[in-house]
């Protein structure tokens, strides 16, 4: 395979783990994605991500965005 396109390949959430406590330990973002062989801003973007929300784990959507919102579908069963 000799063409130049770059491959996404997704964290599990084991690794995305292991490096949110090698940041937590107080390594810096540059020798954790130089130990796990991945881009600056990819352990950047997890570690704001993780300080922001609390957590590591990606989210999940496909598909259209819903039109109606948990309220909504309470108040058409009533």
């Amino acid at each position: 395979m000799a063409n130049n396109q770059s491959v996404r390949r997704h964290l599990d959430a084991f690794t995305r783990g292991r490096i949110i406590g090698k940041l937590e330990e107080g390594r810096s973002v540059t020798s954790v994605a130089a130990e796990f062989g991945i881009a600056h801003s990819i352990v950047s973007r997890l570690w704001r991500q993780f300080q922001t929300t609390g957590t590591a784990i990606r989210g999940f959507s496909s598909g259209r965005p819903r039109g109606a919102t948990p309220a909504d579908d309470q108040y058409i069963v009533l």
